[in-house]
């Protein structure tokens, strides 16, 4: 971990499950009528119960840095042709630090991890960013490399997991789960 570190979250992580909390705590009000029994009322709370952190690695030299705007093909297309990376596709939000704004930008993002729990993103920079997510071990959920969007967008697989929870199976056992580190509001 990183100097940036209070208690067992940097400093990027506490922003970004703020982020996620204070998003999460500004649906649940209005949802809770609509969406009583479901598993999860947003995508955010899914993630403050279910996501993963991930700590935030150098690309690797095999590697190149993709073109920005396109971090959930980009992160599809690192693990896919890197095979003796052994990645894995994630998605769910990321904390990048942009150059002259003083704030992180929160925002959804997709990235690869390691089977040690490590983003390697080949979209950011990874110096000062955070990652919390969800690694999809099943392949067949990765975006298409051309046409690829994030799932955690999509109506239909997010309203069935938000409804449902998460399939077994579905996620990969890869990096700190977010539970362990904070309680999800309501």
């Amino acid at each position: 971990m990183t100097t940036e570190q209070t208690g067992s979250l940097s400093r990027a992580e506490e922003e970004l499950v703020a982020y996620l909390r204070q998003a999460a705590e500004a649906i649940a009000p209005n949802a809770q009528p609509i969406m009583e029994g479901w598993a999860c009322t947003s995508q955010y709370d899914l993630l403050l119960r279910e996501g993963r952190l991930f700590t935030p690695a150098p690309l690797p030299a095999e590697a190149q840095r993709l073109h920005p705007g396109f971090c959930f093909t980009n992160a599809a297309q690192l693990a896919n042709d890197h095979p003796d990376l052994q990645l894995t596709y994630a998605e769910g939000y990321g904390a990048a630090q942009i150059v002259g704004v003083t704030q992180a930008l929160h925002t959804p993002h997709g990235w690869a991890v390691t089977p040690e729990g490590l983003a390697i993103d080949p979209t950011w920079p990874h110096e000062g960013s955070a990652y919390l997510g969800l690694p999809f071990a099943d392949r067949s959920m990765w975006p298409h490399q051309l046409f690829g969007r994030s799932l955690l967008q999509e109506p239909p697989f997010l309203h069935d997991v938000l409804r449902c929870g998460l399939p077994d199976g579905l996620v990969a056992d890869f990096g700190r789960p977010i539970h362990e580190y904070v309680q999800p509001s309501g």
